[in-house]
């Protein structure tokens, strides 16, 4: 197994090294640069010059894209042009809003998914088999942009039962208790938005694999010994139909942290997604760059631990050396 990560990991190295240098590419050949966003109209063009010059945002792209690279090998992601914070500051200010919102999506869409996915299964054309194939279409047809709206205006406007946006109620001085129940209630709708969307596409895969997997000649060997239904259902439908599932999961959480860019700008959560639209805007690469190489790391890493979890899932599945 050894190998077989090791060899993972010198792979998904040079991706990381490609995507990286085409990311950077394409935010530096994009029109205007940084200093569009906080010149002065009553700088000289020498003045400008000069602090782009200091900036370094006149060089040749690859030349910026060694320095970066180089200075990321070391752990450091720059300092951001808009405001002089290190990166890497501002990254942890904003890890742990994202963390909280996207972890908690993804074990809500786990839970889901498994659930209904093998319920509909073992019992098709059922009432819980026709809701998760509603849930599955709104999941994937209506926009989280619009899904999200549309909470706010029933729950929040029109009801007032949670709070429209933001991370907790700034204007109360909550500790403790308080401000965990507080932080909990803003998160509701931000949270439900992530997993309706996200349940869909994973919900439909876990119904697919256990009617599969339910069709199959060993399920009726099975039923014949008198093995009871619950036991076929997650000892073997759902262990043998998990294989394309987890796939789906490993490259989910990634997928959920670049989907948060939307949620978090509806709901004003100040987290890495509304970071990186800040950062877009502003023409602020450091951050934005070091968000895109972030979001590769976790894809990659995903990838990886799907592939070591289908040697647990199915005993047959080898790695080579």
């Amino acid at each position: 197994m050894l190998p077989f990560i090791a060899r993972r990991s010198l792979q998904g190295a040079v991706l990381l090294i490609l995507v990286s240098f085409i990311s950077f590419a394409v935010m530096n050949l994009a029109p205007g640069n940084a200093m569009q966003t906080f010149i002065n109209p009553r700088m000289s063009p020498q003045e400008i010059t000069r602090a782009e010059n200091a900036l370094g945002i006149n060089k040749p792209i690859p030349v910026q894209y060694l320095g970066w690279i180089s200075n990321v090998a070391r752990g450091n992601f720059g300092y951001s042009i808009r405001n002089g914070q290190s990166v890497s500051a501002l990254l942890l200010q904003r890890a742990w809003p994202t963390l909280l919102l996207t972890l908690t999506s993804f074990v809500l869409i786990v839970i889901i998914s498994l659930w209904i996915g093998i319920s509909s299964a073992a019992r098709p054309y059922s009432w819980i088999d026709y809701f998760s194939t509603t849930l599955v279409f709104g999941g994937i047809s209506i926009p989280s942009f619009f899904f999200g709206l549309a909470l706010i205006y029933f729950f929040s406007v029109r009801l007032g039962w949670v709070p429209t946006s933001g991370y907790e109620n700034y204007s109360a001085d909550h500790q403790g208790w308080a401000l965990f129940v507080d932080r909990l209630w803003h998160m509701i709708l931000p949270v439900c938005v992530l997993t309706f969307t996200g349940t869909a596409g994973i919900l439909r895969h876990v119904r697919s694999s256990v009617s599969e997997a339910l069709r199959q000649d060993y399920i009726r060997t099975a039923r014949s010994k008198g093995v009871s239904e619950r036991n076929i259902l997650i000892k073997h439908a759902l262990r043998n139909g998990l294989i394309p599932v987890v796939t789906l999961l490993g490259l989910s959480l990634p997928a959920f942290f670049a989907g948060s860019v939307i949620t978090e700008t509806i709901f004003a959560w100040p987290g890495m997604g509304r970071l990186l639209v800040d950062s877009v805007f502003a023409r602020d690469y450091p951050v934005s760059m070091a968000i895109n190489t972030i979001t590769a790391v976790l894809v990659v890493l995903g990838s990886l631990l799907a592939d070591l979890l289908y040697g647990f899932i199915d005993p047959r599945i080898r790695f080579e050396s």
